[in-house]
């Protein structure tokens, strides 16, 4: 039976620094959940004081209904998978896998029963007489994640995995591990900086910046729906223009700086004020190029590259910015450099935070 996992003010510390600062978070049973950020966040801390190999300098720690501050990491029947895999090199895959069952004194016949059953699960069965130095990246990763499993934990904690692997195998493998979790049902933790990786994976991802989270959410919400203007720059790709909350007759406008473009962009919530100045994220492929003079910011393309189905266009406004935007390819034509043209904003996409960009002014659809 899957079980949830609560932090409830978590502090952190290494001697005079505190690196981790009252954090509190749910995580739901049967739950895959990411903490994504960027190095030095504190993801890793945070998951190895969940394990036990780090102290626990406040706060209180639960697994289900258990509190686990005190419980020494053998006894908290948690499977680690580490970023190097830890496969024992001097074992086959099998004894590998069977390595934590033999510890726990379980007989032989039930062991071979289920690291049979794992290798199956994990799409490795037919290398279980195999040594590690004939196995992939890939497969290795499949026998330490195996190996975490078979013993039954109660949760399953991975600490960027997928980092060691070339591009086409951590595709490969995050597509296998997501599977597999969902399969076994067990609750996962995630630790990544890789923004793509988290948002295949994840059920929910808390995103976080120096030892604070500053987002939890489902992928497509965090992409879509940043809460500052960290996330919008972490998750994916925005581009930031100063922009001026305008009142009129029927609604909130944004109006650009620099230029006679306003687009009405509702709902906002209360404190976004008439005459306020505030910071508008638009993602490259929220950006609409004109050619004909329609109304926008006006730009100067610098370059583009081609990549297929979308061509990605590098421009400079009239103001000294430099905007990215993404549009479908056509086959009879790519701007060239120096091309002046405007770019228009899909409004129900484009994010709105206020001038510091610490909080988002859009009233998100599920709270409406």
């Amino acid at each position: 039976m899957s079980v949830s996992i609560t932090i409830d003010n978590a502090v952190k510390r290494f001697g005079k620094d505190t690196i981790i600062n009252g954090l509190s978070l749910d995580i739901r049973p049967g739950e895959f959940f990411t903490l994504l950020g960027p190095s030095g966040c504190g993801k890793t801390t945070l998951l190895r004081m969940i394990i036990g190999f780090n102290t626990i300098e406040g706060g209180v720690f639960k697994i289900g209904e258990q509190i686990i501050n005190d419980i020494p990491t053998n006894k908290r029947n948690i499977g680690m998978v580490f970023q190097n895999y830890a496969v024992f090199p001097h074992m086959n895959v099998f004894d590998n896998v069977a390595f934590g069952l033999k510890n726990r004194k379980m007989p032989k016949r039930e062991i071979e029963k289920k690291v049979d059953n794992i290798l199956k699960v994990v799409k490795i069965d037919h290398l279980k007489d195999r040594m590690p130095a004939k196995l992939s990246g890939g497969q290795q990763q499949r026998v330490a994640l195996a190996r975490a499993i078979v013993i039954e934990p109660q949760v399953l904690l991975m600490d960027e995995p997928l980092s060691n692997l070339d591009a086409k195998l951590r595709v490969e493998m995050r597509n296998a591990i997501k599977n597999i979790q969902k399969e076994i049902g067990i609750t996962t933790v995630y630790v990544t900086h890789d923004q793509e990786e988290a948002l295949a994976v994840s059920d929910r991802i808390a995103v976080m910046n120096g030892g604070v989270i500053q987002q939890i959410d489902v992928p497509s919400r965090i992409y879509q729906r940043p809460a500052n203007r960290f996330v919008s720059h972490f998750i994916g790709l925005s581009n930031f223009l100063q922009v001026t909350i305008r009142q009129e007759a029927d609604g909130r406008h944004i109006r650009f700086e620099g230029c006679d473009y306003d687009v009405l962009l509702e709902p906002l919530r209360e404190e976004a004020k008439d005459g306020e100045k505030a910071l508008c994220a638009v993602r490259p492929e929220e950006f609409v190029i004109h050619t004909d003079g329609t109304k926008g910011i006006p730009a100067t393309i610098r370059s583009a590259v081609f990549l297929g189905t979308a061509t990605h266009y590098f421009l400079s406004t009239a103001e000294g910015h430099e905007i990215e935007a993404i549009q479908d390819s056509e086959a009879w034509e790519i701007l060239p450099e120096g091309r002046e043209v405007t770019l228009s904003v899909k409004a129900s996409k484009i994010n709105l935070f206020d001038e510091n960009g610490e909080r988002s002014f859009i009233v998100r659809e599920e709270e409406r």
